[in-house]
């Protein structure tokens, strides 16, 4: 199975957005599943400054995998490679998406859309 697949399976399991994508990567960062749903229990549903929780998940593997997460906040953007990186997932996502905001993305499609989007954005720029 692969990341886009998972993803979709945890947030159709009830997992918010930002779950979903950190838990689809959960082996590659190396946290469990139970510590995933905590670390990002609370950065979904816009809650991170009111971003798309599926781009606050991509925030978190990014700075996991390309950089050096923050304890007290694992999506902030630092300057390193990971920041770099941030960038690039924000600048895609809102060119695929039309917003970066939980608010204004909400009831334009599905929100398991979104997470779908921003995992092919995140497995794209880790490509690259």
């Amino acid at each position: 199975m692969n990341h886009q697949e998972q993803a979709r399976i945890y947030f159709q399991a009830g997992r918010n957005c930002c779950q979903a994508i950190v838990g689809a990567y959960c082996k590659e960062i190396g946290v469990d599943q139970e510590e995933v749903d905590a670390l990002a229990s609370n950065y979904g549903g816009g809650n991170y400054q009111g971003l798309c929780g599926a781009l606050a998940g991509t925030y978190m593997v990014a700075n996991y995998l390309k950089g050096s997460p923050d304890v007290d906040d694992p999506a902030r953007c630092k300057d390193d490679e990971a920041g770099k990186l941030l960038v690039e997932l924000t600048q895609d996502f809102e060119r695929e998406c039309g917003s970066l905001y939980c608010t204004q993305l909400l009831g334009k499609k599905p929100c398991v859309d979104y997470v779908q989007t921003a995992m092919e954005i995140l497995a794209d720029n880790l490509a690259e």
